[in-house]
């Protein structure tokens, strides 16, 4: 399954009930199962999720980039108003930690 069939089917499945953290968990849980142990240690699956506006998917993958993650797949839908991400990085060769990116990422919501 691609991240595009990934998120038809997480919309499906939580029509206007979608938050972050269920379209996360749901992501997770799905890649967790389809990538081997050995591939996912260098694997990161990176979500976002809001109000649509202009520079969302610019911003997430400009940090990704500078961080050198190499993104490996991305979906992006508009769901009603909100914008929803699910992206899949290799982090094999990051420049930064993990706890960084996480922080930069985080940093970018407002």
């Amino acid at each position: 399954m691609d991240l595009d069939q990934l998120v038809r089917v997480v919309a499906a499945a939580l029509g206007t009930d979608a938050t972050a953290e269920r379209v996360e968990a749901i992501a997770q849980a799905v890649m967790d199962a389809a990538l081997s142990e050995q591939r996912a240690k260098d694997r990161v699956i990176i979500t976002a999720f809001g109000y649509d506006q202009p520079g969302i998917l610019a911003g997430v993958t400009r940090i990704v980039a500078r961080a050198g993650c190499n993104i490996l797949d991305v979906s992006m839908k508009i769901l009603q108003q909100y914008f929803t991400l699910i992206m899949v990085a290799d982090i094999g060769g990051m420049k930064i930690s993990l706890t960084e990116l996480q922080y930069q990422l985080h940093s970018a919501e407002s």
